[in-house]
This record gives structure tokens, C-alpha cells and sequence, in this order.
């Protein structure tokens, strides 16, 4: 499975023309990157495919991580602001607003992986400004699931901070997970840290949580959500 999707990523990065060494946000095989896609599919893989079947990836652009979906076997539907620069075999490509857009179908899976804190942040990946743009997400999110539904969500974690135009930082305190905890039943919750030797380990909640954010240096939580019957 492990060649199978670093295959997936190389062939991706290639039709794009692009290497992980020139950006190492396209890199998900390293960094915070690495953390937050292997947390995703730990958790697509554990699920039932004859009751969960269909996925929806909110900010899919320039991400192999819908094509590994579809190639786990599920009915993945990718949305984002921005036109995806691959088509990919089986994937349903959506340019838009997810705020806005009108989805046909509900959704078995939604991952919000590296997103929600970009939504509502004027400046970066072509985003409006947007008051309160993650809780809305979360909300739709929420809206467009199906009964017994798993929302997968990867967020900055850390002291709760707002770095403009770049992102938002989260903790438990934070409004939208506060919603999120309240409103669903929680499965699974991971938190991450960078060590001193720059690497990504396991931690408590509270030591996350303490992390004082910068542009470039936060702490990581991660979350499964089932939505309630």
C-alpha cells in the first residue's frame, strides 16, 4: 500500500511538472504534510466500505490526496476555489466556493485536511474574506453528511491565533472545534509537535496546545467526527 501511494504522489508531481525538492508543501511525504495525509487514510482505511462509500476532499487543488482516496476504493468528489491542473480517472472535480456551492449528493466522508483555517482569510489561494469562514465550513460540512457520517479534519494547533493572510491557529477553546466537539461524537483525536531535531512526534493535548505559533511553526491536531443519527 505504501508504494502504491508514493507511486500515486510521484506520477501526480510529475503531470504538474513539479518536484517536492522545489516546494516542500507538495511534498506530503515529509513534514507536517506527511502527519496530517497518513492520519486521513489510517482512518479511510479503518472504515466499513459496504457503509461508507462516498468522500467529498474540500481544497483539493495541487493535493495527490483525492486520487489516493479514489484508489482506496471509495467515490471521491474533490472541491476548491481554484481549477485543478489534473484530471485524474474516477475523480469528480468541483471549482468553487464550498460555502456556496450546491452539492447534489450528501456525503458518506468529508476530509478537511490543511483547509479550514485558510477559509475566510482574504489573500491567500484566492479565498474572500469571510467572517467566521470556518465555522460556516464546518457547518456545511456538517450539512452535507450523511446520518452516522465521518467528518476527518487536520488543523494548526496551538495558543489560538489569527497569522493573516496564512492561516488560523486552533486549540479546544477555539470556536469551531468547540462547535465540532459539541455537535458530533468524537472517534479519534491525535496531536503532533516538532522536536528540536525537526521532527514530527505524538503528544499530549496540552503540550500541543502550549505551542506558541509563528508563520511557519505550530503544533498539528487531528480529528474524526462522527455526525450523530
Amino acid at each position: 500500500m505504501k508504494k502504491a501511494i508514493s507511486s500515486l504522489i510521484r506520477n501526480f508531481l510529475n503531470k504538474l511538472e513539479l518536484s517536492s525538492e522545489s516546494d516542500p508543501l507538495l511534498n506530503p511525504l515529509s513534514g507536517d504534510i506527511c502527519v496530517q495525509y497518513a492520519f486521513v487514510i489510517k482512518n479511510l482505511l479503518k472504515l466499513n466500505k459496504g457503509a461508507y462509500k462516498t468522500v467529498l476532499d474540500v481544497g483539493c487543488c495541487k493535493s495527490p490526496l483525492t486520487t489516493i482516496i479514489k484508489e482506496l476504493g471509495f467515490a471521491v468528489d474533490g472541491i476548491d476555489l481554484r481549477p485543478t491542473p489534473v484530471l485524474y480517472n474516477g475523480v469528480n472535480y468541483i471549482q468553487g466556493n464550498f460555502l456556496s456551492t450546491g452539492f447534489k449528493n450528501s456525503y458518506d466522508v468529508v476530509v478537511m485536511c490543511y483547509v479550514i483555517e485558510h477559509i475566510g482569510l482574504k489573500g491567500r489561494y484566492t479565498s474572500p474574506e469571510i467572517e467566521d469562514g470556518d465555522v460556516k465550513a464546518l457547518k456545511k460540512a456538517k450539512q452535507i453528511l450523511n446520518p452516522g457520517g465521518i467528518l476527518i479534519l487536520t488543523v494548526p494547533y496551538g495558543e489560538e491565533k489569527t497569522i493573516k493572510p496564512l492561516h488560523r491557529i486552533y486549540n479546544k477553546n477555539s470556536k469551531p472545534l468547540k462547535y465540532v466537539y459539541e455537535e458530533t461524537e468524537l472517534i479519534v483525536e491525535e496531536f503532533y509537535k516538532n522536536n528540536s531535531e525537526n521532527i514530527w512526534v505524538k503528544c499530549e493535548e496540552s503540550e500541543a496546545r502550549e505551542i506558541v505559533p509563528t508563520e511557519d511553526n505550530f503544533a498539528l491536531g487531528l480529528f474524526a467526527f462522527r455526525k450523530k443519527l
